[in-house]
């Protein structure tokens, strides 16, 4: 027989990659019993953080035949948010031995699916389907009375999207210490400040003498550097009526700070970094004429970057030899902007051409995908058919608790958290 028990909303994944800050998953265990057959099912209500209700999941048809075992999942969002890239897979497995051997001070084995399944989006009340999976090789055996299976499900957990008053025109994002938006325009350049939690109206806290390019905020002291696409970056200082300026050098388009503090700019095919406020070395990220869109810098100071050459936009890192490709190739996609989020994930935003095209990814410290949200699942967010267009991303800034937030084109925002 099979006995179901949860194990935890907050444990975290057993096969989170080197180098990556572990996302915490939502966690389930199943004990197995003896070696035959038998059913079992949840209901196992997995707490995602913050969304007002639980994910509820279901197992069920669960039958063992030797080493394999065999079962059926579903889920159903009794949240109150759009939930999107749900993913179930099985992590380890722990055996206690007839001699009392083993149990919790046993090692766990790696375990998982043989393809981990695939969800889908849920909004809020719907459920998917039973899914059928199996699983095997578990470390089953005539010493092996008990089995403990620890799985988990990953996904996006949308907060609802909040339309900017005042930015008709946007053209970059960033946040400060306190969660608070900056949102900088073009046409009129301005830069408008919204507050935590992206309420509809913002303060003008400054306005540039030519339409801004990007916008950066230091978080030590809330100084605001703005980009004009010139070779002057304007910074805007608490208590002054006027911005003092900075000379790069060379034109200057999207800006960051880095974990250090340290200010960088894109400046056409490099990415240049500032000592104080003069500007220091320049990386190239591509070749002679391409330019860098948009770009973020990791701990290490890494580079990673969208970089345009052409009609081609490919998402590049900067290691010892040089730039180079990371993550998979957006065949059916434009990317456009990058943002490191703090715990180890890489952000890309892309303008995505069918419903089932990426609009945004999350990728780990390799490069491998750790969350989608399509433009399916993004019409859904906006109250629209699953067809229908949606506006295109802008620019991505990271926000409190792990969330990044979302600037589109229509000038309105959403936030997005992996779980």
């Amino acid at each position: 027989m099979f006995v179901a028990a949860p194990a935890g909303p907050s444990a975290r994944s057993a096969a989170a990659p080197a180098g990556e800050a572990a996302v915490s998953s939502l966690s389930f265990a199943v004990t197995v019993t003896g070696r035959g057959a038998a059913l079992a099912s949840g209901p196992f209500l997995l707490r995602v953080p913050d969304v007002g209700g639980p994910l509820r999941l279901e197992l069920a048809r669960l039958a063992v035949t030797g080493a394999l075992l065999r079962g059926e999942a579903r889920l159903r969002n009794d949240s109150t948010t759009l939930l999107s890239s749900l993913v179930l897979d099985f992590r380890s497995a722990t055996a206690a031995k007839r001699d009392g051997s083993g149990g919790a001070s046993s090692p766990s084995v790696p375990l998982s699916l043989r393809a981990p399944l695939e969800l889908g989006d849920l909004l809020p009340g719907e459920s998917t389907g039973f899914f059928p999976f199996e699983l095997a090789p578990l470390p089953v055996g005539d010493d092996v009375p008990l089995l403990t299976l620890l799985g988990s499900v990953s996904g996006l957990a949308l907060e609802a999207r909040t339309v900017l008053e005042g930015v008709p025109r946007p053209v970059a994002l960033d946040s400060d210490g306190a969660g608070r938006l900056y949102v900088a325009t073009g046409g009129v350049g301005r830069v408008l400040r919204f507050a935590a939690g992206a309420s509809p109206g913002g303060a003008e806290v400054a306005r540039t003498s030519s339409p801004a390019a990007g916008v950066a905020v230091r978080r030590r002291n809330g100084d605001l550097h703005v980009s004009t696409g010139g070779r002057s970056i304007e910074v805007w200082r608490r208590g002054r009526a006027k911005p003092f300026e900075v000379d790069a050098g060379r034109p200057v388009t999207a800006l960051r700070f880095d974990a250090r503090g340290g200010l960088r700019a894109a400046a056409g095919n490099a990415v240049l970094s500032f000592l104080e406020s003069r500007p220091g070395r320049a990386r190239a990220l591509g070749p002679e004429g391409s330019a860098v869109l948009s770009f973020d810098a990791d701990p290490r100071g890494a580079l990673y970057a969208v970089v345009r050459e052409g009609e081609m936009r490919r998402l590049v890192v900067d290691g010892p030899d040089g730039p180079g490709p990371f993550g998979p190739s957006l065949a059916s996609g434009l990317p456009v902007a990058c943002r490191l989020d703090g715990r180890g994930g890489l952000w890309v935003a892309a303008i995505a051409a069918a419903p089932g095209d990426a609009v945004l990814l999350r990728l780990d410290a390799a490069g491998a995908l750790r969350g989608v949200l399509s433009r399916a699942a993004l019409a859904l967010l906006l109250g629209a058919e699953e067809d229908a267009p949606v506006p295109a991303p802008v620019d991505l800034a990271p926000g409190a608790e792990g969330r990044l937030h979302v600037l589109l084109e229509d000038g309105s925002v959403f936030a997005v958290r992996p779980f």
